[in-house]
């Protein structure tokens, strides 16, 4: 098989295996026995494949600027990607609030090697605007993006991360990712700020790549 078919096939397999289910966006589906679900995705390939796989679509941050997927908000990082849109009421702020405590344990790497990246699945409502003043409620520093963009922009990138672009549907898990090791991991929602922040050090410092 071609390098880039190779690349591309095992990275589908990859993010099909363990991405794709999602879980209803009012109400956390996830049981207290769920387990971390973890895939090592790396392929003896460059970079550009990685890009090629996730893509250069280009996205909107809440500063309104204009970022490419994978060069300006993965590359080289170890990112905590989550899908919300604004108007939730349910699942999405008790996501948020998570996630603000897992910024606050993990202050001293966010904006540095580790970001968390919001996604909004309702862009039509979502302009960076309303992001910006969204995203005050939770404290989002500078190491926390939200994104938008038009709808087949974002429905591009969330099909590569295994995302049902459905408002309704969205996945409620954390997609937890180094990109330098190509370690990806699944984290469901409703476990502690504790036990995610330890699990994205561990992701970051490629604790599972050592012998």
């Amino acid at each position: 098989m071609h390098i880039k078919s190779l690349y591309r096939a095992v990275l589908a397999a990859a993010f099909s295996a363990f991405l794709v289910l999602p879980a209803a966006a009012h109400g956390l589906s996830h049981k207290p026995g769920d387990k971390v679900e973890t895939r090592n995705i790396k392929a003896s390939d460059s970079q550009e494949k990685a890009r090629e796989y996730f893509t250069d679509t280009v996205l909107t941050s809440h500063a309104g600027d204009k970022l490419k997927f994978y060069s300006d908000v993965l590359e080289g990082r170890t990112v905590v990607i989550s899908f919300m849109f604004s108007s939730c009421v349910d699942a999405c702020p008790l996501i948020n609030a998570n996630l603000q405590r897992i910024q606050e344990r993990l202050k001293d790497r966010i904006g540095k090697d580790i970001y968390i990246v919001s996604i909004t699945v309702d862009p039509k409502v979502d302009t960076p605007k309303v992001l910006a003043d969204y995203r005050k409620q939770y404290k989002a520093g500078n190491g926390w993006l939200f994104l938008t963009g038009p709808e087949k922009n974002i429905e591009t990138v969330s099909s590569k991360m295994g995302q049902v672009f459905e408002k309704e549907a969205h996945l409620t898990a954390f997609l937890v990712g180094n990109t330098k090791t190509a370690r990806w991991r699944k984290i469901p929602a409703h476990f502690s700020d504790a036990v995610i922040a330890e699990q994205v050090k561990d992701i970051a410092d490629g604790i599972y790549d050592k012998p």
